[in-house]
């Protein structure tokens, strides 16, 4: 039983379990979609999962920053409800696997972003790992909407959605690095799950925001998948390097496609795996290479 628990307890647990909740959530919001639209959805998640995490907050208590930590993680929590809407948005419009496919390039664009906003030095090889990897995701979109040819069809923008959704989600992670203190995981939830929140709050009052049962059900099953994710990855990451977890996130891939195939019938063509596949390669290259050069620098 205490292996048992020691295992479940584990930071790569608790990342697996956190990219499952993940893939959950945005097969729900694909599910919603047919209902209602993505800004009414997406404003009933971050509305009930900030009453979520707050549940959550007052049963740990954990020390908060303080007032000088809001206006940053308010600043934060634009680029992510940008990024979440984004991919809510995608989801609705493309296949899940390819989604995510895609949405895996954020992890390519976080060394440049850190370059450019903290000047942190830019290896030759994240430069190439980066380039593969983009030259992956643009095969993708091309295979499935001759974007290149100049007579693009299908869902152009559902296909591009997911990479500008990154971009806006790498932008957060780098702006984390601004931050020398580090913060208690439930701390980070906490903000990540109320904060975002407080850009959806004009959707209650213009639009109309009424669900039914079935519905308010479903965006309750959101939030919560929402705030698990985020508390169990804030968790892991606090008990792990991020390099070793790393690999965890493109499980990603998986729970995508067998949810995308039982739930909604999708099933990704060979160049969406090929498209995928070229991208993990180049953010596995691009973890190893940091890595490496973290390694050389302790010693």
């Amino acid at each position: 039983m205490a292996r048992l628990l020691t295992l479940i307890n584990s930071p790569y647990s608790l990342g697996a379990a956190a990219i499952f909740f993940a893939s959950c959530m945005n097969a729900m919001i694909k599910g919603l979609s047919v209902y209602e639209s993505v800004v009414v959805i997406t404003a009933w998640r971050y509305a009930l999962g900030a009453l979520l995490v707050s549940v959550l907050w007052l049963a740990f208590r954990p020390k908060l920053p303080g007032w000088k930590a809001v206006p940053f993680h308010v600043f934060r929590g634009f680029f992510q409800i940008s990024a979440a809407s984004l991919f809510f948005w995608s989801v609705t419009q493309i296949p899940l696997a390819t989604a995510a496919a895609l949405g895996l390039t954020g992890t390519l664009m976080i060394g440049p972003l850190a370059w450019l906003l903290m000047r942190e030095p830019l290896k030759r090889d994240v430069i190439i790992g980066t380039l593969v990897g983009f030259a992956g995701a643009i095969f993708l979109v091309n295979n499935e909407t001759n974007l290149l040819s100049g007579s693009a069809e299908g869902p152009v923008y559902g296909y591009l959605a997911p990479i500008l959704a990154s971009l806006c989600h790498a932008l957060s992670v780098v702006l984390l690095r601004f931050r020398s203190q580090s913060e208690d995981p439930i701390v980070v939830a906490f903000f990540a799950n109320t904060l975002p929140a407080l850009y959806v709050l004009p959707v209650f009052f213009l639009l109309d925001v009424q669900p039914t049962t079935e519905l308010f059900a479903g965006y309750v099953l959101s939030a919560f998948f929402g705030v698990s994710f985020w508390s169990l990855t804030t968790i892991a990451y606090a008990r792990a390097p991020a390099a070793r977890l790393a690999p965890i996130t493109y499980t990603q891939l998986i729970w995508a496609a067998l949810i995308g195939f039982f739930l909604f019938g999708e099933f990704p063509g060979p160049s969406t795996w090929t498209g995928a596949a070229v991208i993990v390669g180049a953010c596995i290259y691009v973890m190893r290479s940091n890595s490496s050069s973290t390694i050389k620098a302790t010693q």
